[in-house]
C-alpha cells in the first residue's frame, strides 16, 4: 500500500511495526496470532517486519484477533494511546490516579498478609525444630 508523503512523492506504508506494537500491547504472542490467522509464525514475523505485503482480509483478521479496530492498525499505538491520555478530562485523570492508588494499596496489603503468613510458618518451623532437638537430647541421654 502506498501513500503520498509531505514532499508529494509516494512511499510504501509500513504498518508491520504498528501491528507488532498492538500485538505486544494486547499481550498476544506471534505464535498465537499466527494460529488465529492460520499462517506460520515466520509469516507473521515477515508481516511485522514489512517483508511481505498484507492483504485487506489479513488486516481484518489481525484486527479481529487483536481486538483492535481495523483503522487503528494504520497508526502507531503509542501515539494513539498518548493522544487518548492527553484528551482525558481532569476527572478521568483523577479517577485513574485514584484507581492506581487503590491498586498500590491492595498490593501492599497482600504483601503484608503474605509477610504475616511467612512469619507464622517460620515460627512454627522453629518450634518444631526446637522440639526435635529436645527429643533428640532426651534419647541421647537415656
Amino acid at each position: 500500500m502506498k501513500y503520498r508523503n509531505n514532499e508529494g512523492t509516494y512511499e510504501r506504508m509500513r504498518i508491520g511495526a504498528n501491528i507488532r506494537k498492538w500485538r505486544n500491547i494486547k499481550e498476544v504472542k506471534q505464535k498465537e496470532l499466527a494460529s488465529c490467522l492460520k499462517i506460520s509464525e515466520a509469516s507473521v514475523s515477515n508481516m511485522e517486519n514489512d517483508l511481505t505485503d498484507i492483504t485487506l482480509s489479513q488486516l481484518e483478521n489481525i484486527s479481529l484477533a487483536l481486538n483492535v479496530p481495523l483503522e487503528k492498525l494504520f497508526s502507531d499505538p503509542q501515539i494513539t494511546l498518548n493522544e487518548k491520555y492527553s484528551i482525558a478530562t481532569d476527572k478521568e485523570k483523577q479517577d485513574s490516579m485514584v484507581m492506581d492508588k487503590e491498586f498500590a494499596y491492595s498490593i501492599i496489603n497482600t504483601i503484608e498478609k503474605k509477610d504475616e503468613q511467612l512469619k507464622t510458618v517460620i515460627d512454627n518451623m522453629m518450634e518444631t525444630m526446637k522440639k526435635l532437638v529436645e527429643w533428640k537430647e532426651k534419647r541421647t541421654n537415656n
